[in-house]
Order: C-alpha cells, then structure tokens, then sequence
C-alpha cells in the first residue's frame, strides 16, 4: 500500500515518545517510506517462502506489518457491507425505548459505518461506531447508495494504513490492531487481514515477525514511581486486562439485589489471551520466582489483593505470578459471593498452566500420596491422580475421603509412596469380575512404559504400583491400587 513515514510528527502526541525514526527498530529503518519493487505476486510465490523470517524485511517492505495489513475483504464488493445492511423492519431499543434507528428515514440502507477521528500516529486517533442519537456527526456514520458506503470504509481503511504506519515495533502495532478490534468488534474487521477475527489478527503479526507476540507492552518509566504493567509482555498486558475485568464484575455483583445472580461473562480480551497462547505467546514470565513484591505496577499481584480485598492467601518471596494466581482461585472458589464470576479468571490459569511447558512427574491414573496435613504436621494419603492442572493446580487427586488439589509437583506436597509388597511376593488379587480373589506373583514394582510378555501382548503401565504375574492363567495384569479391597498377601 506503500504509505511513507512522516519524519516530521510531534513528539507529544506521539504513541510512544522517543525519535522517529526508532532506532531499535534498525530492521526496518531501511524500508520505511520507499515504495514496492517487487511485483506482489513474485514476492509472495518466489522471494517470502524461500526467505528465513529474519531476513525478509530486507528483501521487501511488505514484511513489515507498519506496511502490509495481509489480505483483507475486498472493498470494491457489496458484499463487504453486508454487516452494516439494514434488515427489514429492524429496530433499535435506546435508552429502553424500542425506536426507529434511522429515525423513521426509509432511505438509509446502512448503519454503524466506521470513521476516522485524531490525528494518526498519536493516543488521540480512533475509529468511531456511533449509534449515539446526539452525535453531530451522527450522518456520517450512514449511507444510502453502495459506493458510497464503500467509498466510507475505503477512506476509513486509508487513514488506519496511515496510523499503522507509524506506530513504531511489531508488538506495538499488534496490541494497537486488538485494541481496535477489541472495542468495534465485526465493524472494523475489514481493516485486519483475513476476515479479521481476533486469531487472524494475532497469527498474521506472528506470521510476519513472532516478536509481536512478546515485546514489552508499555515503554520505559519516564519517572521512578510511574506506574507500568507487569509481567510487561503482549501477554502480561491482556492478562492484567482480564482481571481489570473481574474486578468490575465483581464490584457488579457486590451492588447486586439479594437474591439477584450474576452471570459469568466472557470478555473479548480472554478470547484475545485464548488467541496469542495459541499462537505460541512466551508464559515464562508467569512462572519465573519473584524475590521481590512489583511495586509501582499495575500487576496480576496488585489487582489480585485488591479483588480478595487482602484476604486468602498472598505472596510469599519465591512464588511465580502463576503460583499467587491458583492459590487465589482456589480461595475465590471457597466464596459464595462471588463464585459466579470466577470462570473467566479460572479459564486463564488453566491455559496458562497449559502451555507451561511443565513436564508433570505423575501421568493420569497414577498412585501417589499426597500431604493433606498442616505445615508442621505432614499426614500423607494414597490415591490416584485424577486431572492435570484444573483451576491450574498441577495435579487433582481422588483420595478415599474425597478428591483434593495439588498446589506444587513437589516431594512435600505429592510423592511416590512405599509399597507393601516386593519383588517375587506371592499376593492375591481382586479382579472385580465375579472370580474372587486370583493368586499371583508380583513380577515388578512401578513398572516403567509397558510390560512385555511371552505372548506379544503389551500392557500400559501409567503410573500402576505394581505388574502381577497369574501363574494359572499364564498372563500379566497392572495394578493401579495398593490397597488391601485390590492387593493382599497370599494366605497359605
């Protein structure tokens, strides 16, 4: 689209305050305001294919994301306006009152038409949706003829090329681009590549440089006590959003009538979360121990006290974000009166730990124990590890009294425990299928990956305590239970 860089902005209404061109950003330096000169067609069949990511903004500026939008909606198509159509008979309720949305003019075909507002490249610019019935400028958001419905979007579509342009750094533009659609939602989808739905938005800037999943989300602190957020990632950014979000629910439900029930909404910025860890977003930063309290941010830590009102459990030097973040689910969870707004909080911490990359010691239907005491009194009990990180917690195991969770994949809180029978011990065993109880030999504890026999068959040993050779009936069978209703020794 070729939209050059205006070197002569200033810098107080800027996005961020720093030159122009960014230095950092030397990439693109050599690309910003030349022209294509490659046809579009060879560069995409011939030239990026073959080009390692690193290297492709030097071939050609439409690498860069401050240049190419990727392959949006075709504007020169009525089919584009679809969405902004008027259905037959269609009413708008304002203010509680059932009206007319075009104030009774049949003329009007289409509604809710973006327009550009600010000066681009500065906090100030936007694009408006105005369904507002004071607005002076309330005419240009409708239209009656197509093309010039059209010829609105194609102008809409300009000044946003415009304002991309010079918003410095891939992630910069990325978290602009969700901002954006975020707010408007399917009316400014024709400005995204694709059909501008929030996972296109975030794989095509993936696609283009996987930096813009992970740069910092705010710049520098300009004084000591200015507030950033923290973890200072695309992902810490929309995170903080999402709980920004719960906490308005909350204070929501806290006004709430007796006996009134909030429901658990889903908010755009949870699907965004949803989209960049899909994408391959970096959650190390959750995860990582903090010596230190961030103080002087807007964190998960600050708004988490704020949302328990300093109650539950807190931070403790040592613990991850991830860490403070399941301890208070696990507590929110235990309060009545807000149960019913913790869903998307608990969504996050489960996809979190999800894509953790945290290697769990213990499969699914492994025997363990588990310390359900107190801190200075350990009582340990046997079951079988029944889920992976629901609300986040590493591990949900079913004891006899009942299930519990798991906070840490450490010794001190979930081990494997001692058996009571060995190697070459002759026990009996309950199959539960109406024989009884069946001798056999134990033939290994713990077996590891699979147990192999003289019959070709192979049995899974998943965690099992104990592989039980049947004399009798010349085969083997797992074991997933030390317990004496399943296991005991042989009585002569």
């Amino acid at each position: 689209m070729g939209c050059g860089a205006s070197k002569g902005r200033s810098s107080s209404n800027a996005i961020i305050d720093q030159e122009w061109p960014p230095k950092a950003d030397a990439d693109e330096l050599h690309v910003m305001g030349r022209e294509m000169t490659l046809p579009e067609s060879i560069y995409w069949d011939y030239v990026r294919p073959f080009t390692p990511i690193t290297d492709r903004v030097v071939v050609n500026k439409r690498c860069s994301t401050a240049f190419y939008a990727g392959h949006r909606v075709n504007l020169d198509d009525e089919k584009s306006l679809e969405r902004y159509e008027r259905g037959e008979n269609e009413v708008l309720v304002h203010q509680g009152v059932p009206c007319f949305w075009d104030d009774g003019n049949e003329a009007i075909r289409f509604r809710y038409l973006p327009v550009a507002r600010g000066q681009p490249g500065t906090k100030q610019f936007r694009i408006e949706i105005s369904d507002s019935y004071n607005s002076t400028s309330r005419d240009d958001h409708f239209a009656t003829d197509p093309k010039v419905a059209l010829e609105k979007l194609r102008r809409c579509r300009q000044v946003w090329d415009e304002h991309m342009a010079l918003i410095p750094y891939y992630h910069n533009r990325l978290r602009v681009c969700l901002e954006m659609l975020n707010s408007n939602g399917v009316y400014v989808s024709f400005l995204f590549d694709g059909n501008g739905t929030i996972e296109d938005v975030v794989n095509f800037h993936a696609s283009v440089n996987p930096m813009a999943l992970n740069g910092p989300a705010s710049p520098p602190p300009r004084a000591q006590h200015e507030i950033q957020i923290f973890p200072n990632t695309q992902l810490g950014y929309w995170v903080t959003r999402c709980l920004v979000n719960f906490q308005q629910e909350l204070v929501s439900r806290m006004q709430l009538e007796d006996g009134e029930v909030v429901r658990c909404q889903r908010y755009g910025e949870e699907s965004i979360v949803d989209a960049l860890l899909e994408a391959g977003a970096d959650v190390s930063a959750f995860f990582e121990p903090l010596i230190d309290y961030p103080y002087h941010t807007l964190s998960v830590l600050t708004l988490l006290e704020d949302i328990s009102g300093g109650y539950g459990p807190g931070f403790e030097t040592g613990m991850s974000l991830h860490e403070v973040m399941r301890s208070k689910l696990l507590w929110f969870k235990q309060q009545e009166h807000i149960l019913g707004c913790v869903c998307g909080f608990q969504g996050i911490v489960e996809s979190l730990a999800s894509k953790s990359n945290i290697k769990l010691r213990f499969q699914m239907g492994s025997w363990v124990e588990c310390n359900v005491g107190c801190q200075h009194h350990h009582e340990w009990m046997s079951g079988v590890v029944t889920g992976h990180w629901v609300y986040g917690q590493p591990y949900t195991v079913a004891l006899d009294e009942g299930s519990v969770y798991v906070p840490n994949d450490e010794d001190k809180f979930i081990r494997r425990p001692a058996l009571r029978f060995q190697v070459g011990d002759r026990v009996e065993c309950n199959l539960h299928k109406g024989d009884g109880w069946v001798p056999g030999i134990v033939a290994a504890q713990w077996p590891n990956g699979t147990i192999e026999t003289d019959t070709d068959e192979a049995f899974s040993a998943k965690g099992a305590p104990y592989a039980i050779l049947m004399p009798k009936e010349r085969q083997f069978i797992i074991l997933g239970v030390d317990q004496d209703s399943c296991i005991r020794a042989l009585s002569e």
